[in-house]
């Protein structure tokens, strides 16, 4: 890769996915000892109350763990200030609340399409009918976003990826005093 950055960027990522992959693990073993959750989000009857539970349980807390780390003293998530790298604006100010929420909601977005588009796909009985078209170009369509994005980080000049442009944000290498 042409630019360091990027290379501690997924490094940064994995770390936090880490993490994320953490609180789910947590979120799981209580949803399998309560029996409560694990019914609202899987329940084939009503895909709408499992994609809100799933939003409010998952997606919410992980975009908040971004946007709230990121706003903080150090700018970064714990991925990102273990590899030197914080989030700011274009200008090296630091980012405002309302930017990095905007940043994370557009970088989680195929995330929550995604998980939009699978309880579609959970909804529909394959033994008795088709998985609908428009569910399986909703999945197809998540995962190339993600892909864009990436590819956005790696050929953009400044290595920013669309969430970071619609959101007048950049990640740079923390400046050392």
């Amino acid at each position: 890769m042409k630019n360091p950055v990027i290379l501690k960027r997924l490094k940064a990522f994995a770390i936090d996915y880490l993490l994320i992959l953490l609180y789910i693990g947590i979120l799981l073993c209580g949803t399998l000892l309560t029996g409560s959750l694990f019914h609202l989000q899987f329940n084939i009857a009503d895909p709408i109350t499992g994609e809100i539970t799933g939003f409010l349980t998952l997606t919410l807390p992980v975009m908040l763990y971004f946007t709230l780390s990121e706003n903080g003293q150090y700018a970064a998530s714990i991925g990102k200030r273990k590899l030197g790298l914080q989030v700011v604006t274009p200008f090296h100010k630091k980012a405002g609340f309302g930017q990095l929420l905007l940043r994370n909601g557009i970088k989680f977005l195929p995330w929550e399409m995604a998980h939009f588009y699978i309880y579609r796909l959970f909804y529909n009985d394959p033994i008795t009918k088709n998985t609908p078209d428009w569910v399986l170009t909703g999945l197809i369509l998540a995962q190339a976003l993600a892909v864009i994005y990436f590819l956005c980080i790696l050929f953009n000049k400044n290595n920013r990826s669309i969430y970071e442009i619609l959101s007048g944000t950049c990640v740079v290498e923390t400046v050392r005093n």
